[in-house]
C-alpha cells in the first residue's frame, strides 16, 4: 500500500529547485533595476578599476581577452547555424539511421535531439538575433565606455536603461558578446529539471567570463552584460513556455 505521504518524487523536487532559482532570478532583476536606477553612475565606478589615463583600458589588448572578443561571435553563429539545420535535417538523419537498422538513436534524433535543437535555434535567435541585436543596441543609443568623456571619449556619459541621441553609432547597450556566451542556456530548454540547471549555470559562467572581457576592454559597461543576462533568460523562458502550451492537450469543447 502506497503511503499518502509518499506523493512527492524526485523530478517534482528538482523541479522545486528550478522554481525557487526562477524566483531568485526574477528578484536580482527587480533588484539590479532598483540599485541602477538609484546608482546611475556605478558603472562609471566599475569600469574605472580598469582604465589609466596614460594608456586607456589597461587590459584592453590582453591576448584572451582579444581572443574571446574575436572569436565569441564566430563561434556563437556556428552554434545557432548548426542547431537550426540539425532541427530541420532531423527527420531525414532519424531515416537514415532507421534505415541502418539503429531505431533507438532514431527515435532520440527525431524526438528529444531534435526538440533540443529547435528550442536552442529559436530562444537564441530571439534573444540575441531579435531583443539584443535588433531591438536594444538599435534603440537605446548608449555610449561605450570609450566613447565616454570620463574615459577620454566625446560622448556625455549616458545611465543605464536612459535613452541615448545616437542609436547609430552608441551601441552600448546590452552586450552581444555577452549574451552569447548567456545563450549556452538555450541547450538546457528541452531538458529536465537538472540538465536545464547546468546549462543556466555554464551560460551564466560563459556570459559572465566574455562580458568581463568587454568591461576590461572598455566596450561594455557592467549594466550592459547583466542585462544582456536577463534579455536572454526572458526570451528562453518565454520560448519554454510557448512549447509548454503547444505540449499541453487541448480540452475538447462541451
Amino acid at each position: 500500500m502506497r503511503p499518502e505521504h509518499a506523493a512527492t518524487t524526485p523530478d517534482t523536487t528538482e523541479q522545486d529547485v528550478n522554481d525557487r532559482i526562477t524566483f531568485l532570478i526574477w528578484s536580482t532583476l527587480f533588484f539590479a533595476l532598483a540599485i541602477f536606477g538609484k546608482l546611475p553612475g556605478l558603472d562609471l565606478l566599475v569600469s574605472a578599476r580598469y582604465w589609466r589615463p596614460e594608456v586607456g583600458f589597461i587590459h584592453a589588448q590582453d591576448p584572451v581577452v582579444v581572443t574571446l572578443y574575436t572569436w565569441t561571435p564566430w563561434v556563437g553563429r556556428a552554434l545557432l547555424l548548426a542547431m537550426a539545420l540539425f532541427a530541420f535535417a532531423a527527420p531525414a538523419i532519424a531515416r537514415w539511421l532507421q534505415r541502418r537498422g539503429r531505431s533507438d538513436a532514431a527515435e532520440r534524433c527525431a524526438g528529444p535531439w531534435r526538440r533540443v535543437a529547435a528550442l536552442a535555434a529559436l530562444a537564441a535567435a530571439l534573444g540575441n538575433g531579435l531583443v539584443v541585436e535588433g531591438i536594444l543596441k538599435n534603440t537605446m543609443g548608449r555610449p561605450r565606455p570609450v566613447q565616454t568623456v570620463e574615459f577620454g571619449g566625446p560622448t556625455p556619459y549616458v545611465a543605464p536603461l536612459r535613452l541615448g541621441a545616437d542609436p547609430e553609432h552608441h551601441r552600448s547597450f546590452t552586450s552581444g558578446h555577452a549574451a552569447t556566451g548567456f545563450s549556452l542556456m538555450c541547450l538546457g530548454l528541452a531538458c529536465g529539471p537538472v540538465w536545464r540547471r547546468r546549462w543556466l549555470l555554464i551560460g551564466l559562467v560563459g556570459g559572465s567570463v566574455i562580458g568581463f572581457g568587454r568591461i576590461l576592454q572598455g566596450g561594455h559597461y557592467l549594466s550592459d552584460v547583466l542585462f544582456s543576462f536577463y534579455a536572454i533568460w526572458l526570451s528562453c523562458e518565454l520560448v519554454a513556455w510557448l512549447d509548454r502550451r503547444r505540449q499541453t492537450p487541448r480540452t475538447a469543447p462541451s
